[in-house]
């Protein structure tokens, strides 16, 4: 059996036990809890306010491979010339954190929180940027939840956007990620419930039949099922074959955009309302 150790170390609370490999309190409103891959480093987006709210108080915390802050304010809106309202969605590539503030996609130095860029989709009809996903490419795809519209950006052509797809059907999209192999977007529909596939042309398809509420974050795991999170039931699913729904993780405060660690073979789940970013072991 695994002892309890309790470490406090304010205002971050650390619990090991065989329920998680960490927790850390303090947060503030944390939407999204990425790990970069190549150092192991944990990140997580707080938005400190109202999800809508331009009040250039949002920050990025840094975490070093066990949970332990390096720097809750990592980056922080307005401070060192910084602009952060909100922010959401989260991916790391190479040396960068992009993460989407509202109407607006912003590009952070991954190891010294310098703002690289901004790329402003306000005047393309933005209206509510959540989540992101990438390509093997380096291609980038932005939700916007109440514009029911998904962006492509591409780094490669000066950051140059286009509309990939606006569709009611996409039923208010929240989170997302890149199916490699069918080279497609996964997309979950927070509005419908539905979970839906949405392939380089736009085309719209329905993915799994059970439908949801209020689902939020979504990933792969290391066998390539998908895994989601239901905001307000306080649950989290794995998905095997598109069909097979288990749930894994319950009785949770509203887990929001989730994540796979597949370094650790484990979720990161922020909880919204709880104000904390824990892990969760996959078996």
């Amino acid at each position: 059996m695994i002892k309890k150790i309790f470490i406090l170390i304010f205002p971050i609370l650390f619990l090991c036990n065989p329920a998680y490999a960490f927790r850390a309190n303090g947060m503030k409103t944390p939407e999204s809890f990425q790990i970069d891959p190549a150092t192991g480093i944990y990140y997580v987006s707080n938005i400190d306010g109202h999800p809508k709210a331009k009040d250039n108080n949002g920050f990025i915390a840094k975490l070093d491979p066990s949970g332990k802050p390096i720097d809750l304010h990592f980056i922080q809106g307005g401070k060192d010339g910084v602009t952060l309202h909100a922010p959401k969605g989260m991916v790391i590539v190479a040396e960068s954190i992009y993460v989407t503030d509202i109407d607006t996609v912003r590009r952070f130095d991954k190891k010294t929180g310098k703002l690289l860029g901004t790329v402003d989709l306000s005047l393309l009809g933005a209206r509510f940027l959540n989540d992101l996903a990438t390509s093997p490419e380096g291609i980038l795809y932005v939700s916007d939840t109440n514009g029911n519209a998904i962006y492509r950006i591409d780094p490669g052509k000066n950051f140059k956007v286009t509309l990939a797809v606006r569709d009611s059907r996409l039923g208010n999209p929240n989170g997302m990620v890149y199916d490699t192999p069918r080279k497609r977007l996964i997309v979950v529909a927070s509005g419908t419930g539905n979970i839906l596939g949405v392939d380089l042309k736009g085309n719209i398809f329905p993915l799994v039949p059970k439908k949801f509420h209020h689902l939020d974050g979504i990933d792969f795991d290391r066998e390539g099922n998908i895994i989601v999170s239901n905001f307000t039931k306080g649950e989290i699913y794995r998905i095997k074959g598109f069909n097979k729904v288990e749930v894994i993780k319950k009785n949770m405060v509203t887990p929001a955009d989730i994540s796979f660690d597949s370094r650790n073979n484990q979720l990161l789940i922020p909880s919204f309302k709880g104000n904390l970013v824990f892990t969760h072991p996959m078996d």
